[in-house]
Formats: structure tokens, C-alpha cells, sequence
């Protein structure tokens, strides 16, 4: 059903707006194996870094 539905939205946002994207924690395979199913395809990034 997760699938289906991801699917659903990304397909809309891509009509709508040309591209879509999103961002998952690498320790969350079953999500990273949905979006990757639907198309997505994973770019590395640094999205936020705690400065000790």
C-alpha cells in the first residue's frame, strides 16, 4: 500500500512540477527499497552536520 501510494504522489508532483524528490535516513532500508522501486534514484548529501 506504501508503494502504491508513493507512487501516486510522486507521479502527480512530477506532472505537475517536472521533477520530484525526497530525502531517507540510510539506516531505513525499507523505505530506500520503495522509492527506489518507484524510480528514485539516491543522491548522497549532507543535510545537516552538529558542530562539536
Amino acid at each position: 500500500m506504501a508503494e502504491r501510494v508513493c507512487r501516486w504522489v510522486s507521479e502527480e508532483l512530477v506532472a505537475a512540477y517536472g521533477r520530484a524528490a525526497l530525502m531517507v535516513d540510510d539506516d531505513n532500508p525499507v523505505a530506500i527499497g520503495v522509492y527506489e522501486r518507484i524510480g528514485y534514484r539516491r543522491r548522497r548529501l549532507l543535510a545537516s552536520h552538529v558542530a562539536t
